[in-house]
């Protein structure tokens, strides 16, 4: 059960954080979807040859580069920040500042609590994604006319970063159930998230590390596959189970946990 009273209060206690941030995607997915064209690409290519990074740029299509740029790095940096950030101030920060206690003494469950925060942070990461996508599409319409762009591989890509964000939201959001002290909820709630994603820049950089990405969920975001037209749906299907596997354990945690009120 969500309390509708505590979820207005999170939600406006976070709309600023959630504004800056969903306009710096957007603004982000605006420019690289006008500004790319073939002479990009080239100056691209000139600009990484002979170096570490030459190995990133094997799409020459337009979806192709906006996956290895855009959905690759910047589109999962902010979000990922966004996660980090807000699951923590949900519950680890306020039971360590010891404004939970205040919630826990009026007759709303714990399970309650728990559940709210949860849909707080899945909601506005759903918002946050699909107003991207949005202006993505009305982009691709504006300045992409002469591009062969396949309007349902892009919305994959964009279903597809939703369920990584879903699932390691989970993450960051299970850790914060989990501990009492903000410290100790970052260290795992930001440190596993992005260690993820340090991976797998990592192996996409370097062709002799290649198989480091195998070790982290943002494997399972396979963007070459969105592109080439053949989405791997069990991929996708993982990703889910992560998230509703991960948010269920942090409402079990929650429940049972001692917490210093």
């Amino acid at each position: 059960m969500i309390n509708p009273t505590i979820f207005k209060q999170t939600m406006k206690s976070n709309r600023k954080l959630w504004l800056i941030f969903t306009i710096v995607l957007c603004a982000l997915q605006l420019i690289f979807v006008t500004f790319f064209d073939s002479s990009t690409l080239t100056g691209m290519e000139n600009l990484v040859k002979g170096t570490p990074l030459e190995n990133m740029l094997t799409q020459t299509s337009f979806l192709g580069m906006l996956a290895q740029t855009y959905y690759s790095i910047h589109g999962i940096i902010f979000p990922l920040i966004f996660v980090i950030m807000t699951a923590n101030s949900l519950i680890a920060a306020q039971v360590d500042r010891g404004s939970m206690a205040y919630l826990l003494s009026t007759p709303t469950k714990r399970s309650t609590i728990v559940l709210t925060q949860a849909a707080y942070l899945i909601v506005a990461l759903f918002a946050m994604i699909l107003l991207e996508t949005i202006v993505g599409v009305f982009a691709i319409q504006l300045f992409q006319t002469e591009a062969d762009v396949v309007i349902s591989d892009f919305l994959l890509l964009n279903v597809g970063l939703f369920l990584l964000m879903f699932a390691t939201s989970g993450i960051s959001f299970f850790f914060s159930s989990l501990f009492n002290l903000s410290k100790n909820s970052l260290a795992f709630g930001a440190g596993i998230p992005l260690a993820f994603f340090l991976c797998q820049i990592v192996s996409t950089v370097d062709a002799s590390l290649e198989n480091v990405k195998y070790v982290t969920i943002n494997a399972l975001f396979d963007t070459k596959s969105i592109v080439a037209g053949n989405p791997e749906w069990w991929k996708f299907g993982i990703l889910a189970v992560v998230g509703i596997v991960l948010f269920s354990a942090s409402v079990e945690v929650f429940k049972r946990k001692d917490l210093p009120l």
